[in-house]
């Protein structure tokens, strides 16, 4: 990886070299953007004419695309970037936001190995405004909606260009404090009557082993006067991703005296904000203690640590139908329908070692250098006759606990839009109205949890973790899998259910922008605009039950023999292919359909049972107006300008409070009685859910209004011929998550008895839960830019940008033990999970980036980014809560691509590396992603005019995604992840 970095380094240098010999370079237009996809097909009869009237090289492909892109970038009056497909169909990447990460500060979150979420310049993807075609994009996912777009719904085959706004004008939207991306498809008038594209290609991952299709095509037409025209796209992929991985949970400080033994880094020294360190039986008795009485005290350890197994089979499809017309010959009309799909069958398996086991089983601990991070548990069943294994007390490990979920889920987002403008001499009128709507989360979804024991026989006589470098290592008894086959399982009841959480996600949107030209050596036009959006966002919750009686009154779950365990419930064999992620010497699993068949067949269900009164539905009206100066002379050029917006967000949301107040009928001597009446499964029998939970739904009624002013100033002198240098100015705000609109909670009570009868499974007393924050502040901040930008030979670049974001009320996720006002009484609940403001800090740092290429066709790009963030106090509810850098940030940056184009061949090699990322804070410390680096191949071959033979392969380097807490040290391990290698092999014809 370093080779190639250098090798690209070294190939823009020789560029400058070259360069001392050869100053020749086109000055800019200075002209207004223009739509990139069209300029890009305009330039390449003009190549191909300068070609045959020159002698010159005729540029085309992959170099074609990143050169104009280059030339766009250097047009334009921000600082922009910008990515171009290399032809119909065929953008440079299988993923568009596979395509940003390679843009300098930009950074990626993936799933199942494909880039999903993009953050620009050390801030979370929520604060990065993806639009198509300048407007929003809804997207829909399983759970809590979300204004960050998910890149897995945008198939690439239907962009033509991507532009990214670093710095913003006054006529483009607000709301992406990190930048503004806009996505443009290509439209009838852009393209040759009666063009487009087919391609198809088979994709192969290690880690599933199945070969698996994507096909796309495109078709355009229009007739000879350009006043009608038509253009057609789909793409439809199959795709089954699995990720293997491994995490360790609820890091916290275990502990036999809070007062006299505080928790502490690795290098020994406390915490300024130790209320917020969360501390295992808050701080009292909570050492542990093994078999042969070996006692520790003082130490952070994780509440369970687990292994995955992920397997998701999507369908994806997407669809463009536009049409565009010319009435007149002032008059252009345009019309989109945009659909995205993403279908998934998604099964989840886990193994996991949660702290049951410290009180009978706990035989030998491992700890990092400082012996305050214990590494690694072991647990064993004591000989029988001893210990807990004494007639009257026959304890079971309940280790590994196989939990398995099947979620079968659908998201679709459909965008409707309309655009049209209209000429007179130097007044251009554009208007757009259109709707985007977006609905997403599981059509099904249920959960269940098995044990290795049958009333009071074990079936695992041993359970060990261990941390591996930056992993987890697990074993348990050779025979555990054989025992459970053999009837020695449970399901455990208690962990075995459904919920689901459904969005949908709309908005309405109208815009007029009038724009007035001037013939004057200084203004170039003036612009003025207004926008309105409507949003809606309704939330609904609920689950699926299976009943045992005709009137659906009794759960399954609640009957004598609901734990029963079939051998035909498990997979036969131990889960294997794990090609990285993690170790195990066994991986037993609930095969989770056999499981909902049986139920199906056994009991009356799937019923689906809503929550209506869990009231989800917030409203989001915002208008905006701007005026906007764009001003030029001979060498100079920019923008000034303002944007005003209000914003009006109001609705209903509901709190919902679960009472757990039993679980087990009571024994002869009352709720502490450990001698339960038992069941036919050897279970206890369950109270049912109805006489022992009590569930509150409590609706709250909010509402509030803002209004920003923006101002921005854009601006660009060309210091020579091929020397650039820019500056920019400007006020930006992201609104808080669609999630934080409301300030809902969720939270549950556990009383005495239920943490009596659920103690061996981790049940714990008090309050737990989570919630929105309805008081969060946007986010806004003050931004600056300086770039230079040498232009040494057409298509070359070397250039450097300074940045600085002065933030205001920046937003971080917290886990932390929290007072709250619960049913009139002030409670603590603990491990709430909620968004927090920071007060105010600084992001800022330097990109550098290089393009060149070759005569002979090999060339290169390179950029780094530097990004350093000051730390800020983070407050909740008016209590300073801890610390932390902006959450999103990365501190460096580093995409380097080397390719070879020449002739029928094309060649590409490219690695990124992104430095350490910082995310939320949980037990007062933050988390953070790992470092992560691939390595990705890209091959082409031309059989004849028009076909191409096409070939990738997607991380190379069989990286794996890590996270750990707190910035002493990497041993509090957090989560392990491998979504595996991927081979692509396909053609693409063009017409």
């Amino acid at each position: 990886m370093r080779h190639l970095l250098v090798s690209a380094s070294v190939i823009v240098g020789m560029g400058g070299i070259a360069h001392a010999q050869d100053t020749s370079s086109t000055p800019p237009s200075g002209q207004p953007d223009r739509d990139i996809s069209a300029l890009q097909d305009e330039t390449q009869p003009a190549a191909q004419d300068d070609a045959s009237a020159g002698g010159e090289i005729l540029v085309t492909g992959y170099r074609r695309s990143i050169e104009q892109s280059l030339t766009q970038k250097r047009e334009a009056n921000a600082f922009v970037d910008v990515i171009t497909a290399e032809d119909v169909g065929k953008f440079p990447d299988k993923n568009v936001a596979d395509s940003l990460q390679r843009v300098p500060g930009v950074i990626i979150d993936r799933d199942g190995g494909e880039g999903s979420r993009v953050s620009i310049r050390g801030l979370s993807s929520d604060l990065t405004l993806t639009e198509l075609n300048g407007n929003f994009i809804a997207s829909a996912d399983s759970g809590d909606p979300s204004r960050s777009f998910n890149y897995l719904l945008l198939p690439s085959s239907l962009i033509g260009s991507v532009e990214v706004f670093k710095s913003p004008e006054a006529r483009l939207d607000e709301g992406g404090v990190g930048g503004v991306i806009i996505n443009h498809t290509r439209e009838p008038f852009d393209l040759e009557p009666w063009s487009g594209s087919f391609s198809a290609e088979g994709t192969y991952a290690d880690v599933t082993e199945k070969v698996e299709p994507n096909l796309s095509g495109l078709v355009s037409w229009h007739n000879e006067d350009k006043t009608l025209g038509f253009l057609v796209g789909a793409t439809y992929q199959v795709r089954t991703n699995r990720t293997l991985s491994a995490s360790a949970s609820s890091w916290q400080w275990w502990t036999d005296d809070k007062a006299s033994q505080p928790a502490t880094d690795v290098n020994g020294n406390g915490f300024a904000n130790d209320s917020a360190v969360s501390y295992w039986n808050s701080g009292a008795d909570a050492g542990t203690t093994t078999r042969d009485g070996t006692h520790y005290s003082g130490y952070w350890a994780p509440q369970s640590v687990g292994t995955n197994i992920f397997n998701q089979e999507r369908k994806r499809l997407g669809i463009q139908a536009t049409a565009q017309m010319r009435p007149f010959d002032n008059l252009e009309i345009t019309a989109n329908y945009f659909r995205f799909q993403l279908n998934g069958d998604y099964t989840s398996n886990t193994i996991k070692i949660p702290e049951w086991g410290y009180g009978n089983f706990f035989t030998g601990a491992t700890f990092d250098r400082s012996g305050t991070i214990l590494t690694g548990a072991k647990f064993e069943v004591p000989p029988e006759g001893t210990g807990c294994r004494v007639p009257g007390n026959l304890c079971t490990m309940e280790t590994p606990a196989p939990q398995n979920t099947y979620v079968r889920e659908k998201s679709v987002s459909n965008t409707y839009d309309a655009r049209g403008t209209w000429e007179l001499d130097r007044l251009k009128v554009d208007f757009v109205v259109g709707k985007t709507k977006a609905k997403g989360g599981p059509s099904f979804q249920f959960y269940a949890q098995a044990k290795p024991r049958n009333g009071t026989v074990n079936g695992n006589e041993l359970s060990a973790w261990n941390f591996t470098d930056q992993s987890i290592a697990m074993q348990f008894s050779p025979d555990v899998l054989q025992n459970m086959l053999n009837g020695v399982a449970q399901i455990d009841l208690g962990s075995t259910g459904s919920g689901f959480t459904n969005s949908t996600i709309s908005q309405r949107y109208a815009q007029v922008d009038v724009t007035r030209k001037f013939d004057s050596p200084f203004l170039d036009s003036l612009q003025a605009g207004v926008k309105w959006r409507d949003g809606r966002i309704h939330r609904e919750t609920g689950r699926f039950e299976w009943y045992s009686d005709a009137a659906n009154t009794l759960r399954f779950q609640d009957t004598p023999g609901g734990a029963l365990a079939l051998p035909e419930f498990f997979y036969p064999n131990s889960l294997g292919n794990i090609a990285g992620g993690f170790e195990s010497t066994a991986f037993p699993a609930l095969n989770i359909q056999q499981y909902i068949g049986y139920l199906n067949e056994t009991y009356n269900g799937p019923v689906r049972v809503p929550e209506p009164q869990n009231l989800y539905n917030i409203e989001e009206r915002i208008w905006a107006g701007y005026a906007q100066l764009n001003f030029k002379t001979s060498n100079v050029r920019g923008n000034i300008g303002v944007r005003v917006v209000n914003t009006k967000q109001s609705g209903v949301s509901t709190d919902q409070i679960i009472y757990e107040n039993d679980y087990c009928q009571n024994g002869p001597g009352g709720a502490f009685d450990p001698n339960k009446p038992k069941g036919e499964d050897g279970n206890c029998l369950v109270i049912p859910e109805k006489d022992r939970q009590d569930r509150v739904f409590s609706p709250n009624a909010e509402g509030k209004s803002y209004t920003d002013v923006l101002p921005s100033f854009n601006i660009s002198w060309d210091v020579t011929p091929d020397l650039l240098v820019r500056a920019a100015a400007s006020k930006v705000i992201s609104r808080p998550g669609y999630g934080d609109l409301a300030g809902s909670r969720s939270l549950t009570f556990n009383a005495d008895p239920f943490v009596f009868d659920r103690a061996e499974f981790g049940a714990r007393p008090g309050w737990f839960g989570n919630g929105g924050n309805f008081a969060l502040k946007p986010f806004s901040a003050w931004q600056y830019d300086v770039g230079v930008e040498w232009y040494f030979r057409p298509g070359s670049v070397l250039g450097a940008t300074l940045f600085r974001k002065d933030v205001s009320d920046f937003i971080v996720p917290v886990v932390i033990d929290l007072s709250q006002e619960v049913a009139g009484e002030t409670v603590t609940v603990q491990q709430y999970s909620t968004q927090a403001n920071g007060t105010s800090a600084v992001s800022q740092g330097v990109e550098v980036y290089a393009q060149h290429t070759l005569d002979f066709g090999l060339g290169a790009q390179v950029n780094f980014t530097y990004n350093d963030t000051s730390q800020a106090a983070v407050s909740l509810n008016g209590t300073e809560v801890g610390e932390s850098p902006l959450v999103g940030s990365a501190k460096t940056q580093v995409n380097a691509s080397i390719f070879y184009e020449r002739g029928p061949i094309l060649l590409r090699a490219s690695y990124n590396r992104r430095g350490e990322v910082v995310r939320g804070l949980s037990s007062g410390l933050n988390v953070y992603d790992d470092p992560y680096e691939q390595v990705d191949l890209n091959a082409a071959f031309e059989v004849f005019q028009n076909l191409q033979i096409t070939a990738s392969i997607i991380n190379l380097t069989k990286s794996e995604q890590r996270q750990h807490l707190g910035n002493d040290t990497k041993d509090r391990f957090i989560s392990n992840e491998y979504a595996g290698r991927r081979a692509y092999l396909g053609f693409a014809y063009k017409f």
